[in-house]
């Protein structure tokens, strides 16, 4: 949960400031179709309620699809306004026949959600939106259903629409078992969404932004996540001792192969650096572990974002895991960590262990803002390790650099400002 104490003492901006964003244009009345309401219990609804306070309430409704387990609940900013809530047919399709067989049974299934439950969700949606006026849709394309509906709401309602896209879908479909025809089909229909004239793309990151204007010839606009510019903590100038080195980690362990490889590195050298003892600090909603050996992790559970900013900025070096699997390569290239963007707002210096091209790599290093890892051996790891714990000079430059990339690009008023380049 978010301290939302410190966000809502910060005005919204006005219906005027609205109006002078874009010249003399008005917003007109706006539709956010997302998998969760804007809201303070996840990180995606996170999100939204930071980018829906750029906007006056009396222009935005919402229609929210819910994944199942979801919370419904909006956050109290949002009460008032048009608000409905559906539950999202089941994306993941368990195969309980063999090979092929398997491959067809996910097929019928896909096909029979898509003509029948997103069908009649689809009804709705365009129901909803006559009867309260809407002028602009606002879609995340999280999963098949979402890219339907928004497919389904540019044919039949054609509106100008922006289209935010938090990772590729091909991460989503393959985690979900979705075969490869009814994958071509959503591919498919991604790509009209985002082709059509009348939408623009919300991209995650600088690098999708590039490669979507590339690849579908849309006008697409970075809107990274942000926080609050108040947030952000001094950057420090060293390690808080002489005796400890600790390392923190937050938010989802989806890198499974790379945090491996940082604790079996740590394994090896006795969970002891340059003679200082180590210690992981994990904070996160679920943490996994497999452990052949013992482990110095203190998890601290779910954190607010802004409680997460504090526990990190008491730890030495804040460790930022990416796909190196070629599985994942297209996710790496374009999607954004983040996580990222509370570790620079910490003060304290990162170590990223990914791939050179992925977004995030790129982005550090044209800031200077990260000690990089760029593979999997365990030796270059811990090498990185111990030149962040006997270069104090570096370590210092370093989190400077961090907490100045985290001001440039990476403030929520930053990331709102995008936001209303897009809806605009």
């Amino acid at each position: 949960m978010v301290n939302t104490a410190s966000i809502e003492s910060k005005p919204r901006i006005s219906s005027n400031e609205a109006v002078q964003a874009f010249g003399s244009k008005p917003l007109g009345k706006i539709l956010l179709l997302s998998s969760v309401p804007p809201s303070s219990k996840y990180t995606g609804a996170l999100m939204l309620h930071s980018m829906c306070r750029a906007l006056p309430p009396g222009n935005l409704s919402c229609f929210a699809v819910l994944t199942p387990g979801m919370d419904s609940e909006i956050h109290p900013d949002w009460k008032n306004i048009p608000y409905v809530h559906r539950q999202k047919p089941s994306e993941s399709h368990l195969r309980r026949l063999p090979l092929h067989l398997g491959v067809l049974e996910s097929f019928v299934k896909e096909q029979a959600t898509a003509t029948f439950a997103t069908s009649k969700i689809a009804k709705e949606l365009l129901a909803f939106a006559e009867s309260n006026g809407v002028e602009k849709i606002w879609c995340t394309l999280e999963g098949q259903t979402m890219i339907r509906l928004a497919r389904a709401a540019q044919k039949h309602l054609a509106l100008p629409m922006v289209a935010q896209v938090w990772d590729p879908p091909g991460w989503w479909l393959r985690d979900n078992n979705v075969d490869k025809f009814s994958r071509k089909r959503v591919l498919r229909e991604f790509a009209e969404v985002l082709s059509d004239t009348r939408t623009t793309t919300a991209a995650a990151s600088w690098a999708m932004a590039e490669q979507y204007r590339k690849e579908y010839g849309c006008n697409a606009i970075p809107v990274i996540p942000g926080l609050p510019e108040n947030w952000a903590h001094q950057p420090k100038k060293g390690l808080n001792d002489a005796k400890t080195l600790t390392i923190g980690f937050a938010g989802q362990l989806y890198s499974s192969e790379e945090w491996n490889c940082l604790m079996q590195a740590l394994e090896s050298t006795g969970w002891v650096i340059e003679g200082r003892q180590v210690e992981v600090k994990a904070l996160g909603r679920v943490f996994g572990i497999n452990a052949s050996a013992e482990r110095n992790i203190r998890f601290y559970g779910w954190r607010s974002q802004q409680e997460t900013i504090e526990i990190l900025s008491g730890c030495d070096v804040l460790y930022c895991p990416y796909w190196f699997s070629p599985q994942f390569e297209t996710e790496s290239r374009l999607s954004f960590p983040s996580k990222l963007t509370s570790y620079l707002a910490t003060g304290r210096p990162v170590l990223f262990h990914g791939p050179t091209y992925s977004s995030p790599s790129r982005f550090l290093h044209e800031n200077d803002a990260a000690m990089q890892c760029n593979n999997l051996n365990q030796k270059a790891l811990i090498e990185a390790l111990k030149t962040l714990v006997g270069d104090a000079n570096l370590y210092e430059k370093l989190a400077a650099n961090g907490t100045a990339a985290f001001l440039a690009h990476l403030t929520e008023e930053k990331t709102q400002a995008q936001f209303l380049k897009a809806i605009g």
